[in-house]
């Protein structure tokens, strides 16, 4: 698929495999398990076991989903060693028609074991034989991640096994010639195999080999079997999905921790908005209500002057200086009240601008000229003697001046 080229080889197998080794005798069935597992870069041996007749794994097994290779050995499994050219690249079917050419190829699961140095195992195992032990496996729900035939398995441990001249196996001792699989011969003794710092029985050896294979990728045999090729390419598929199935969750974790973060971020941004509204909600209606009042009492407001600049202190000191000596100030009103609308249900009015000036005089000569010269002050727009009267008593005043300033 397209997606091919993107997945790492790593996540092609699982870090968790089973090898198991069927061997075939007249007495029945007996299978040698060995689970590997790769952690980082070291290799544990986590557990071997033996069972007869019953396929009897760990229920880890079935439970993990741990994937098992299968060894198929011993009776009804045929070997052959062959040498190869150097030259010569024959194909898969020209190297079973020159080598075998009796066998029915529709009978046998047929497998070649090559090797550097130019020879290669022949194995071969009757179809039926195979079928009825994948036909087990499969009703116990295991995955089968690949199936190999024959002793000439033992090459999976080929990256391991410098230092041996030979290695034992359930059924026949591998005799290994400048680090290459040369023959094997008939052998039950039990043995005790140490691998780097992994020790097990002989009776675990084809089945470590084939586990160790799977973990190290290192594919060992060639088939034209469409059965058996399916079940490698079933298994690599379905890791496949897996690692993408994996993708797609991280994927959607980082998305949902994005919008998570998002969402916090914003919620509490929003919240803090809304606290802040609540306040400034509160300030506006007491803005308002400012407003109102500012409305209603705004003609009291405007009538009094306030908002005018007015210069009411520099034109109380200007009129003072203008007072003749004859003339008695007894009353000086800045914006009077105006009579002329006065009600219950009306606001009270002001005359904008206009001072009233109240006192004593008994010469209206002097007032008039007093008149005249406040016209000629600056500030002033017009001035009007609007009272004049003779009082010998001296206490309430006899004149009033009105007088409009700019």
């Amino acid at each position: 698929m397209f997606w091919d080229k993107w997945i790492p080889k790593k996540y092609l197998v699982k870090s968790e495999i089973c090898g198991v080794e069927v061997n075939f005798s007249d007495e029945g069935v007996i299978y040698h398990y060995s689970i590997l597992k790769n952690k980082g870069k070291k290799l544990e041996l986590t557990e071997t076991g033996t069972s007869k007749d019953e396929l009897k794994l760990p229920k880890s097994i079935e439970k993990n989903k741990i994937p098992l290779v299968l060894v198929i050995n011993g009776k009804g499994v045929i070997l052959k060693k062959i040498s190869l050219s150097e030259n010569s690249e024959a194909s898969f079917e020209d190297l079973i028609k020159s080598n075998l050419p009796t066998i029915n190829p529709d009978e046998f699961f047929i497998q070649i074991f090559r090797q550097e140095n130019f020879t290669a195992f022949i194995t071969l195992c009757r179809k039926e034989q195979i079928n009825n032990i994948l036909s087990t496996v499969r009703d116990k729900n295991y995955q089968v991640a690949n199936v190999l035939i024959g002793p000439p398995s033992i090459i999976g441990l080929q990256p391991l096994w410098n230092n041996f001249n030979s290695l034992p196996t359930s059924l026949h001792k591998a005799e290994l010639t400048n680090g290459f699989a040369d023959t094997f011969s008939n052998s039950t003794e039990k043995e005790q195999v140490k691998i780097e710092d992994i020790s097990f029985q002989s009776d675990y050896t084809l089945g470590f080999s084939g586990a160790l294979s799977y973990l190290m990728q290192n594919p060992l045999v060639e088939t034209n079997n469409e059965e058996l090729l399916a079940i490698e390419k079933n298994h690599k598929e379905k890791n496949k999905l897996r690692f993408i199935m994996i993708v797609l969750v991280a994927i959607t974790f980082t998305v949902a921790a994005v919008n998570v973060f998002f969402y916090t971020s914003y919620f509490d941004k929003n919240n803090k908005l809304e606290t802040e509204l609540s306040v400034y909600q509160g300030k506006y209606e007491q803005i308002n209500q400012l407003l109102a009042d500012y409305q209603k009492k705004k003609d009291l407001i405007e009538n009094a002057g306030i908002l005018n600049r007015n210069k009411l202190s520099e034109y109380a000191d200007k009129i003072a200086k203008t007072i003749p000596d004859e003339v008695v100030l007894s009353e000086l009103y800045f914006n009077p009240k105006d009579e002329s609308e006065d009600s219950e249900d009306s606001l009270v009015k002001f005359r904008n601008k206009e001072l009233i000036i109240k006192g004593n005089c008994n010469k209206s000569l002097i007032i008039n000229e007093w008149v005249n010269v406040l016209k000629m002050q600056k500030f002033v727009k017009d001035v009007s003697l609007e009272k004049f009267a003779y009082n010998n008593e001296g206490i309430l005043p006899n004149y009033e001046i009105k007088l409009l300033t700019e």
